[in-house]
């Protein structure tokens, strides 16, 4: 949205999908209003309504329900994903530093519900990877990767349960495409699947999108900047490694659940890219497939 005064916004009408209720979209708006207010951080900063709201409700003709609808300040630079240096990658682990640390005290509003990960599967959508529909994207030996990789991220869930350390709110999209870069200064855009959850997964949803070839020295640097703040949250061996394995599995099921006949037409190669990933992740960790 470009105004007469030369000001530039982001409106957004947000999909009826994927958990973003209006309870959601509001704990979103409030978190970054909130960042905006007491961080450093450069984040886009809601606008609010001419009666304060954040969050508006609007209908259009041929739209069968009404819209959810933001408008935020303009983010301006250039995608992350251009300059995937390792100083940028270690500046992008102090920007989650800082998403974490804030988030340590701050309190969603105590009357909305929000999408919780603390289970592998923490969207709406129902689980359809081993659904009949589906069963030749699945024959016995990647079927019983899928669920090796299911078992192992729950375990590291339920471990995280038990460990009393208190879920806070997280990005949960934090890749380089949902980061801007302006003259070496990190902005992070697209909170639309923040969630409940605990750091190691957001850190996990991040490290995913790491280039192979360049893994470890990328891992390295995203880990130098994020301990300049705040201790590496990883509690054992093969922790993170377990979430990442999250991400492929949620994704993978992402495919199966979109209607886009684009997606469709691409599930059985994503399907069978997840599994050599989790089979990868799961050699790294000494983890028999049986």
């Amino acid at each position: 949205v470009d105004t007469r005064g030369g000001e530039k916004y982001i409106l957004r009408v947000t999909l009826p999908e994927g958990g973003h209720s209006l309870d959601h979209v509001t704990a979103e708006m409030d978190w970054l209003a909130a960042l905006a207010r007491d961080t450093d951080l450069s984040v886009p900063s809601p606008l609010p309504a001419r009666d304060g709201s954040l969050v508006v409700e609007a209908g259009a003709g041929g739209v069968p329900e009404a819209r959810l609808c933001e408008v935020f300040s303009w983010v301006d630079g250039r995608d992350l994903a251009e300059d995937m240096s390792a100083s940028n990658i270690s500046k992008l682990g102090e920007l989650m530093a800082g998403l974490h640390i804030h988030a340590l005290t701050y309190r969603p509003p105590s009357d909305l519900s929000l999408l919780r990960f603390d289970r592998v599967f923490p969207f709406p959508e129902p689980v359809l990877l081993f659904d009949e529909q589906f069963s030749p994207l699945f024959p016995a030996a990647r079927r019983i990767v899928y669920e090796k990789g299911i078992a192992w991220a729950q375990e590291s869930i339920d471990r995280l349960k038990a460990s009393g350390e208190e879920m806070r709110i997280i990005h949960g999209d934090l890749h380089q495409w949902n980061v801007r870069n302006k003259r070496g200064v990190l902005s992070p855009i697209d909170f639309e699947d923040l969630m409940l959850g605990w750091p190691v997964q957001d850190i996990a949803t991040t490290l995913y999108y790491f280039d192979a070839q360049n893994y470890p020295e990328l891992h390295a640097a995203f880990q130098a900047g994020y301990t300049r703040h705040s201790p590496w949250p990883e509690r054992r061996a093969g922790e993170i490694d377990s979430f990442i394995a999250a991400r492929g599995l949620g994704l993978a099921n992402f495919v199966l659940n979109d209607p886009n006949p684009a997606w469709k037409e691409k599930a059985g190669e994503f399907i069978e890219r997840v599994e050599k990933r989790l089979r990868g992740l799961m050699e790294r960790n000494n983890l028999k497939i049986k």
